[in-house]
């Protein structure tokens, strides 16, 4: 079982990381730039449900930097009365990277669409890995900038069920350091 180590060793690449996607619908494109920040990190992890651990209720950046560091311990979260809840998230979180490298199925996110959901997010990536459905929800920043609002792999609920799926057209992945830009998918030639 992977742990909160394993993902923010996995999420620390992804911030100096944008990906290019352009979907396709019906005659019209949308092009989404996804982009991460450490305090997202926290919430794709899902600690904001570990309410017995006073160390993690303050600004999301410094708690993701105190993991990193070994302030905030493995043994500290995991002790957590409701660690149970996001087991799962944390396990499959380190996958996060490779989940949208190889993705390729994207919907418009409809929120009406999955009555008693509390999800504001626009866009949903759907993959499977290690024999689980992994849902990712995306939602507007600024412009054609999103950020990852949410994930967690499919227990009972399908998300994805009566969404609009979009066309993948494009996809770019782009380090910020290197400046090295990969083309993962062009259909667009």
């Amino acid at each position: 079982m992977r742990n909160i180590i394993d993902c923010i060793n996995a999420f620390i690449p992804l911030l100096s990381t944008e990906y290019e996607l352009v979907l396709g619908r019906k005659g019209a494109a949308v092009t989404l730039r996804i982009l991460f920040d450490k305090k997202d990190c926290f919430h794709l992890m899902g600690l904001q449900y570990l309410v017995d651990r006073p160390e993690l209720s303050r600004d999301r950046g410094k708690v993701f930097d105190e993991i990193a560091d070994g302030i905030i311990t493995i043994e500290k979260i995991e002790s957590s009365d409701f660690y149970k809840k996001i087991e799962q998230r944390v396990h499959f979180l380190p996958l996060l990277e490779q989940m949208i490298d190889s993705n390729d199925t994207v919907f418009k996110y409809n929120k009406k669409a999955n009555m008693y959901s509390m999800i504001e997010a626009d866009y949903l990536m759907e993959n499977k890995m290690e024999s689980r459905n992994l849902f990712l929800f995306l939602s507007n920043d600024d412009g054609d900038k999103y950020f990852c609002r949410s994930f967690f792999p499919k227990e009972k609920k399908d998300y994805s069920k009566n969404q609009a799926s979009w066309t993948l057209l494009y996809k770019k992945k782009t380090d910020s350091i290197t400046g090295t830009e990969t083309v993962l998918y062009n259909r667009l030639k």
